[in-house]
């Protein structure tokens, strides 16, 4: 598990991206199939909830970097606060990547368990992202920034509609 101070330590331009991610860790619910499974409105600039990412447990470090700067850039797109995991927030979310051969096709699969302030699971997102990549002998290769992307877009959707009520 690799967390929002390492980031930190070793590329200091990502200081709001690590405070992205400590946000996104509150997201969680169900998606799947390929993308969102239930598209899900944006949380509104004003709602005030913030989110703080406590870990991203599973991909190697340059994929986990390039998925520190998708949820930064995600994030911002939809106006949601994300803070850092030593900050007080009102969700915290723990995500699992793993990558995997299926049927000669590499998918990204993905979860957020997204908790409330009381530390109760509160949603869990999950979903698998096919690659445009065939199985190699690393599959983590196949995770370009178009597949982490569609996994931010489904976990923020996810995580917004929780936050608004939707």
């Amino acid at each position: 598990m690799r967390d929002a101070s390492f980031i930190l330590g070793r590329a200091g331009s990502r200081v709001l991206a690590v405070v992205l991610l400590a946000a996104a860790t509150a997201l969680g619910g169900c998606a799947g199939g390929g993308g969102a499974a239930n598209s899900y409105a944006m949380a509104s600039p004003g709602s005030g909830a913030t989110v703080a990412f406590e870990s991203i447990d599973g991909p190697p470090p340059q994929v986990f970097d390039r998925m520190v700067g998708v949820l930064d850039s995600e994030s911002k797109l939809r106006s949601l606060s994300v803070v850092s995991r030593e900050a007080t927030a009102a969700y915290r979310v723990r995500s699992y990547l793993s990558a995997q051969v299926v049927r000669g096709k590499t998918v990204i699969a993905w979860v957020w368990d997204v908790y409330d302030a009381n530390q109760q699971r509160a949603l869990r997102l999950s979903g698998e992202e096919p690659t445009s990549a065939k199985g190699g002998r690393d599959p983590w290769s196949a995770a370009d920034d178009l597949v982490l992307r569609k996994i931010a877009q489904a976990g923020f959707s996810g995580l917004s509609n929780m936050i608004n009520g939707t």
